[in-house]
């Protein structure tokens, strides 16, 4: 896991996202609306997946867009072993 999938304000957006798709997708499906125990399993178990998925695929789009903000270390900027050689 990321630094930035530990954020809140990354976290709860694909979090809500997620739950959003799992109905969608149960309205789909027609599952019926009974609530038990099998249903939250299920819609659990399903939320959790998308939520990975979203997280991740964000993730990856941050990382092309904006390095720094993907991960702290991309940020930093440390020549690389390449300019280096270009130097001498």
């Amino acid at each position: 896991m990321s630094p930035i999938e530990r954020k809140w304000w990354f976290e709860l957006p694909m979090l809500l996202l997620a739950a959003l798709a799992t109905f969608f997708l149960f309205q789909s499906a027609r599952v019926p609306h009974t609530y038990s125990l099998a249903w939250f399993v299920i819609f659990s178990l399903c939320a959790g997946a998308l939520q990975r998925l979203l997280s991740f695929m964000t993730w990856l789009l941050l990382l092309w867009l904006a390095p720094g903000l993907a991960d702290r270390r991309l940020a930093d900027p440390q020549p690389s072993a390449w300019s280096k050689m270009r130097k001498r």
